[in-house]
């Protein structure tokens, strides 16, 4: 079974069988689609939703290139912050802002933080403002058009245009 499938059946089961998807999730292959299913778990798990955050964190870091390593934290930041766990969604954006900075190339770099920014809106509009600030200091609109459609997104969910993209539903 593919990647794919693995962390779909995880993600069915999140919400009504949250200790199967757990275990599910764990057996995901690809480490961005475990970090995402992980994530899920998080979001609906009766447990230590913090741990299992802290999990899809390993398995996000475990991806094959920069890009992978840090897009898929939104997942866990946005879990983070639907749970009510503000602070440790706060110090998990701050660690990944640090690294998000150095992804290549800088289409790349702007999709996630576009990701991020979306995710960080669930915390706090001012948490979202600071991911686009990163935006600004680390991207130009013109060297890519996905750079340009990032800004121009985050632009719009700042300003309240744009609702972010629901991480789950």
């Amino acid at each position: 079974m593919n990647a794919t499938k693995q962390r779909d059946q995880a993600v069915a089961l999140a919400k009504s069988h949250p200790k199967e998807a757990l275990k599910r999730a764990r057996g995901v292959s690809d480490p961005w689609f475990r970090s995402q299913a992980l994530s899920w778990v998080a979001r609906f798990t009766d447990g230590e939703v913090v741990a299992i955050a802290a999990e899809a964190a390993k398995a996000a870091a475990e991806g094959n290139d920069r890009y992978r390593q840090t897009a898929v934290r939104a997942w866990e930041i946005a879990a983070l912050a639907e749970r009510n766990h503000v602070v440790e969604a706060r110090k998990r954006l701050s660690e990944i802002l640090s690294t998000v900075k150095n992804v290549e190339p800088v289409a790349s770099r702007c999709g996630a933080l576009l990701l991020l920014l979306q995710a960080s809106a669930k915390i706090a509009h001012e948490d979202a403002e600071q991911v686009y600030e990163v935006m600004k200091a680390s991207c130009r609109p013109e060297a890519h058009w996905r750079c340009k459609r990032a800004f121009k997104n985050g632009a719009k969910i700042l300003s309240g245009e744009l609702q972010p993209r629901p991480f789950f539903w």
